[in-house]
């Protein structure tokens, strides 16, 4: 009996092996199927890929862009004068057409400031759902001119040293006129900051001085150049402690004024004396 039932347990035992047997033989033949229609499939579409990548890629772009996309359009440009308003309007109108990228608040700004008027630009936007069009409104700062500055043609000067071209018809008497030489940048750094200690040193003097200059001339590095709106000198100053020759610009100045003389050519760089060079 014990040998039936031992009997039976191999035959059983053996049966489970060759079926277990089989079932991998059948998994070891489907398993290199399955790598070889994978292959198959991928060699297929790296082909349509490569035949018709580029356009496949551009539309699927296309259509993601466009559940993207939102048109822009500019509600108004605030805070600056009719000149540089249109300039920027024009400058942006490529960027806000229907078939651009989608919209950019650092694209807006570049290009803003890449006008050499434009100082800063604060960017306000509303998004109407419906239509999902962006409404932009642009609040510019402009620069703001000190000086007429002459370095082979004339332009604007802001505090900063930054040129820019004056506009059409508008009349800038107000402002001094800063004659340098061949400037080393673009950007009037060192000239702006012997102009600011001048404006400075003025306005410490009275307005009644200030608001009189007509002309600093520092074209050579020796000497400034200063003449008065009143005309009554040419004065040659030391640009070293410009602060105290300014001082005895002033009560020489009123001397000359009270004399009602013919306009002179004064050097006074010299220590404690001015010599009168030419009548002018």
């Amino acid at each position: 009996m014990a040998e039936r039932l031992k009997n039976g347990n191999s035959q059983a035992g053996a049966k489970q092996r060759t079926e277990k047997s089989a079932g991998s033989g059948k998994r070891r033949i489907r398993r290199p199927v399955k790598v070889a229609l994978v292959i198959a499939f991928a060699a297929s579409v790296a082909v349509v890929v490569f035949l018709h990548g580029p356009l496949a890629f551009d539309s699927v772009a296309e259509s993601i862009n466009a559940g993207k996309r939102v048109s822009a359009k500019i509600n108004g440009i605030t805070n600056c004068s009719g000149a540089v308003r249109d300039t920027l309007r024009r400058a942006l109108e490529p960027l806000m057409a229907p078939d651009t990228c989608p919209y950019s608040r650092a694209a807006v700004e570049k290009i803003a400031l890449e006008i050499p008027a434009i100082e800063k630009v604060s960017i306000k936007k509303v998004k109407d759902r419906q239509s999902r069009q962006l409404n932009i409104t642009i609040k510019v700062t402009e620069r703001k001119p000190v000086a007429l500055v002459h370095c082979g043609k004339i332009s604007l000067v802001d505090k900063y040293g930054v040129r820019f071209p004056a506009e059409a018809g508008r009349y800038y008497d107000a402002l001094p006129l800063l004659v340098v030489g061949t400037p080393e940048s673009d950007t009037l750094k060192h000239e702006i900051e012997f102009f600011n200690r001048v404006m400075k040193a003025s306005r410490n003097l009275g307005d009644s001085f200030l608001n009189q200059i007509s002309q600093i001339d520092i074209s050579n590095s020796d000497e400034v150049n200063l003449i008065f709106k009143s005309g009554e000198a040419e004065y040659l100053l030391d640009p070293d402690d410009i602060e105290d020759k300014l001082v005895r610009v002033k009560s020489l100045r009123q001397k000359l004024l009270q004399d009602e003389g013919d306009p002179m050519r004064i050097d006074m760089r010299y220590r404690h004396i001015a010599v009168v060079l030419a009548q002018k």
